[in-house]
């Protein structure tokens, strides 16, 4: 009786209740037992579960009819966009701490 889209529900329902509403959603998959997860995130997009400034991405692994919207060819794509958004948020993070410092003199 659980699901991946249950446990997604419950999850987003949590934050929700404590008050953290989540700006970046990333959830990926590789089979059928992930499309309840994929939908559940997507209709979140729409509702109070997320802040306002959300950003969502539902990505599954090898192409094939799926509700996610975005597709990575296999395990190799994933660990490249992992390190990417790693990447991307050290920059992030260095340039908050550039402005702060700069801001403060």
């Amino acid at each position: 009786g659980v699901t991946k889209g249950l446990v997604a529900e419950r999850l987003l329902s949590l934050m929700k209740q404590k008050g953290k509403l989540p700006d970046f959603v990333l959830c990926v998959g590789d089979d059928r037992s992930d499309e309840d997860m994929f939908e559940v995130i997507t209709s979140a997009m729409a509702g109070p579960s997320l802040s306002p400034i959300a950003e969502v991405f539902a990505c599954t692994v090898g192409q094939k009819p799926s509700k996610a919207k975005y597709y990575l060819d296999d395990t190799s794509e994933i660990i490249r966009m992992l390190q990417g958004l790693a990447t991307a948020s050290e920059l992030a993070a260095r340039n908050s701490i550039s402005q702060l410092s700069f801001e403060s003199l």
